[in-house]
């Protein structure tokens, strides 16, 4: 399929877009009279749809399907939000595609995995609810009752082609904790965006979704801001007002208004005050600012899982030179490669997945009074360039300059620390320990004994399913774990510096199964949507699988439209 919608979702255009973030333009509602309301509106539709992410896209879709006016306000010049940078992946449920496959999946199973690891505080096996609370045992059942339905009806109309996303050997995806006994190591839950026959990316999912909607009557409106949403006297809401670059426009919603306006990576203040654990930055789109939670919270509006995030690794370099990373550090590729904290000892498995390898650097030692994880370095030896992989430049090929190098591993400590005084300026003076270079020493070691016997003592290297499907082995060393190969006792050494970032967030107003807000007493207002990263997520502290983020947002996006447009004007 050809994408005529390429410039429209750029990074380079995003990157534009920020300037219209930083905009003083105060946000909040405002309430006026009924009477008012037919003065004040500049146009009206049935439906506005704030966001142009995968989640604005399916409300609008699922809105056009119930017969309702649309119109969509995107606050950047260009069509997309996140998705577009995303791989296009989504988290979908006894999907039709893994059963034509042989896969099935179970209700019972899937709803102990979801409470397992979203709630992992809370989990009670013995529990009626599984320890969850009424509400996201609602959430989570209407997922499973719904989200399969909702990509079919998406596949079967041709507003997103999906089938089951596979490796690069052809098997279907584990879910990210596959291991847990709560999961039943069912495969096939991770759908891709299908593009003749293949696997697309979130920029194909943007295309397909915005010309099927365009197509189907959708009034896509780019560079409008939303800066108030508008009730009426009864609290319903009818309507928003956005700042555009010929001034503020009057749009009522004579059914409903539904947000898809990503999460607060890019708001300081927000991550600071919100986040528990640092983040600098990351892969969402520098638009998304928190302006949902400001306009929100002056309506009475319950607010959740602010303190949680999509969590990723970035190159440190990268996120203090863009915020808005070109991509961060999904994998960690190579064999003979570990990754290491200021003491030169190893925090994980490194080929877990990100979210979980991104929980390290909030690791904070009360008896330094430090985050001895907080940047973390990622060493590897000329056969991880063999070996290959993400993040690893492959042999022959030039180096990033974020890459640090050392004939021997004395020459690469001192390079490493001269690198984080390169960066005094904007993270402040960071010093390796002292006992860095011989920890190292030892890790390395330690590592190279694992590499003997295949087993990885400490962390377990390469015994998770999803180790094995992230991380293809181009290269047989015969080694008893192939993901595990010993560092070479002689150079040259290369290093990475890893710092924290997120995907995006995913926390804001809570909303029930029909995608409705809820307002401080639990009831929901009516008129007021919101999906995916704008809202607190149903999967709490977790990252269910590949394309989690989607999954839920394009899901409880298509059912806010739908309950929207079965409202009465």
């Amino acid at each position: 399929m050809s994408n005529p919608q390429a410039s429209r979702v750029s990074r380079r255009g995003f990157m534009k877009a920020a300037g219209l973030g930083a905009a003083g333009t105060a946000l909040g509602a405002v309430t006026i009279t009924s009477a008012q309301a037919q003065e004040e509106w500049d146009e009206q539709f049935d439906v506005v749809v704030a966001g142009s992410g995968g989640a604005a896209f399916a409300g609008a879709i699922g809105a056009l399907h119930g017969g309702a006016s649309v119109v969509m306000l995107e606050k950047a010049p260009f069509i997309g939000g996140t998705t577009a940078k995303s791989g296009g992946g989504s988290w979908v449920p006894n999907n039709k595609w893994m059963a034509a496959m042989g896969h099935q999946d179970d209700k019972d199973t899937y709803l102990r995995y979801v409470a397992r690891v979203s709630f992992p505080e809370l989990y009670n096996d013995h529990s009626p609810t599984l320890g969850m609370t009424e509400h996201h045992w609602a959430q989570l059942n209407a997922f499973w009752d719904n989200a399969a339905g909702v990509f079919e009806k998406l596949d079967e109309t041709g507003a997103l082609p999906s089938g089951v996303f596979l490796s690069w050997d052809g098997k279907p995806a584990p879910d990210y904790h596959g291991h847990l006994e709560e999961n039943g190591q069912i495969l096939g839950r991770q759908l891709a965006t299908m593009v003749d026959g293949k696997s697309g990316s979130g920029a194909d999912m943007i295309d397909y979704m915005s010309i099927y909607a365009e197509d189907n009557g959708l009034d896509i409106r780019t560079e409008h801001r939303v800066v108030k949403i508008v009730r009426n006297e009864d609290g319903r809401v009818i309507g928003v007002h956005a700042e555009t670059p010929d001034g503020l426009v009057r749009i009522g919603a004579a059914k409903g208004v539904i947000f898809g306006t990503g999460g607060f990576t890019h708001n300081p203040h927000m991550r600071t005050q919100f986040q528990r654990n640092p983040a600098m930055g990351g892969c969402a789109v520098p638009t998304n600012e928190g302006d949902l939670i400001n306009m929100s919270s002056e309506l009475g509006v319950k607010l959740g899982n602010l303190n949680e995030a999509w969590n990723q690794q970035e190159i440190l370099e990268e996120v203090l030179e863009f915020s808005s990373v070109p991509s961060g550090v999904f994998f960690l590729g190579g064999d003979s490669a570990i990754a290491v904290n200021k003491h030169g000892k190893r925090m994980y498995d490194e080929k877990y997945v990100y979210p979980e390898r991104t929980r390290s650097h909030h690791y904070y030692d009360q008896w330094t009074g430090d985050y001895p994880n907080l940047y973390q370095v990622f060493l590897f030896d000329d056969g991880a360039r063999e070996f290959g992989g993400y993040l690893i430049p492959p042999a022959g090929a030039d180096l990033p300059g974020y890459v640090i190098t050392g004939d021997t591993l004395e020459a690469l400590a001192e390079n490493i620390q001269a690198r984080f005084d390169s960066l005094a300026e904007r993270i402040g003076t960071y010093k390796l320990g002292p006992d860095f270079l011989a920890n190292l020493k030892d890790t390395i070691t330690r590592y190279n004994g694992f590499a003997e016997t295949g087993v990885d003592l400490d962390f377990h290297r390469g015994e998770s399913p999803i180790d094995a499907y992230f991380h293809a082995v181009s290269v047989d060393k015969g080694n008893k774990n192939p993901y595990i190969s010993a560092i070479s006792e002689t150079g040259p050494y290369y290093a990475i510096l890893l710092a924290p970032g997120t995907l995006d967030t995913k926390g804001g107003p809570v909303f029930d199964a029909n995608g409705q807000v809820l307002d401080v007493h639990d009831q929901p207002i009516p008129g007021f949507y919101v999906a995916g990263n704008a809202a607190a997520s149903p999967s709490g502290k977790s990252y269910l699988g590949g394309g989690g983020t989607l999954g839920l947002g394009i899901t409880f996006g298509y059912l806010a439209g739908q309950h929207a447009a079965s409202q009465d004007a």
